[in-house]
């Protein structure tokens, strides 16, 4: 492999590797983030010190997704190992951020200037395979109210409780969209984050709230924005002194891939090849809430599928079983194969 550090930020750069082909040969990219949550919780060891135990690795981050970053380089390093002449390019992106942006895929992409055929995104599925995820809107709404003490109660306006009444609204039933039955468990809202208030004495004079709303193809951020907004305005006029407003600071796309398309169905040869047996191909819960780079690959024309190890839940003491480490990276490595041996059209 050639391998580079694709600065992103100061600080922060993507990891990109590619062993050269024959560029008559389709090309092949695993796509993979290093950034994880902090971890959070009692944990019985520190999360930052891996450790192993019954056939399981431990560690802050190992689903997601450091045990997929691990298994997606061993994939390409045993489909590296193909003749070059007769295979195509292997491409590694271990991405510097994902988080719900994508910044490093999006970036890589941004500037990649090979052709990429097809990709896999080893985002935690439990090794099933997964064809959808809806999209990501994070938004903020801020109140602000009138300021005065306890016994100038009466001349206030508290930021918080207007604030709360607002986010009881925010519902799914709240939002514009027709339901799709393929896709039942969207859309779905939750807040995250609030903070407001400086004194306990005196009502709020502002108040910040911070959601997630993951959404179905077929919503756009524009109408959900307008949905809340609808309700923003509403109780600010319910409660005179109150004035409210909304913006967006992170959004993802949705992913989709059909089952049919032979990217799919080369992912699910490979994992019954290596498990003798088929995979789970699934576009339900809990993957089909999460986000993956997966949709900013698609949206630049290259055919990706999600399959990873890993169930991935965010408690303490998270692990991976290893024997799915291995699993992973063998089908990983089976699927490339038959991807790069494939000519090109024309």
């Amino acid at each position: 492999f050639e391998v580079e550090l694709q600065d992103v930020v100061l600080d922060r750069p993507n990891v990109i590797a590619i062993r050269r082909g024959n560029p008559a040969y389709k090309s092949f990219m695993f796509n993979g983030h290093l950034d994880i949550p902090e971890p959070f919780g009692e944990w019985s060891h520190d999360p930052y010190d891996p450790w192993v135990a019954d056939g399981l690795i431990y560690g802050g981050g190992i689903q997601d997704m450091k045990g997929g970053v691990a298994s997606l380089i061993a994939g390409a390093t045993a489909a590296a190992r193909l003749d070059p002449e007769t295979s195509g390019d292997v491409i590694v992106t271990v991405v510097m951020h994902h988080d719900t942006t994508g910044v490093g895929t999006k970036f890589f992409l941004t500037q990649n200037e090979w052709p990429i055929d097809a990709g896999v995104c080893g985002e935690p599925t439990d090794l099933k395979v997964q064809l959808f995820h809806g999209g990501a809107w994070a938004w903020e709404i801020t109140t602000h109210g009138v300021p005065r003490h306890q016994s100038r109660l009466e001349d206030g306006v508290n930021a918080i409780t207007g604030m709360m009444d607002i986010l009881r609204q925010i519902t799914p039933e709240a939002l514009t969209y027709t339901p799709d039955p393929r896709y039942p468990h969207l859309p779905r809202c939750v807040v995250g984050m609030i903070n407001g208030g400086a004194f306990t004495s005196m009502t709020a004079e502002r108040c910040m709230a911070r959601g997630d709303i993951r959404y179905l193809p077929t919503m756009s951020v524009d109408r959900m924005k307008q949905d809340i907004r609808r309700i923003i305005d509403r109780v600010c006029a319910e409660t005179p002194g109150l004035s409210g407003e909304i913006r967006t600071f992170a959004q993802q796309w949705p992913f989709e891939i059909a089952e049919d398309a032979p990217l799919v169905q080369s992912l699910i040869t490979a994992h019954r090849a290596v498990t003798g047996r088929a995979p789970d191909v699934t576009s339900g819960l809990p993957s089909g809430a999460f986000i993956t780079d997966a949709a900013d690959m698609v949206r630049f024309g290259i055919p990706t599928v999600v399959y990873g190890p890993a169930d991935w839940n965010t408690i303490p003491d998270e692990s991976i079983p290893i024997a799915d480490l291995v699993t992973g990276a063998k089908v990983y490595g089976e699927l490339c194969r038959d991807v790069i041996t494939q000519r090109r059209a024309g």
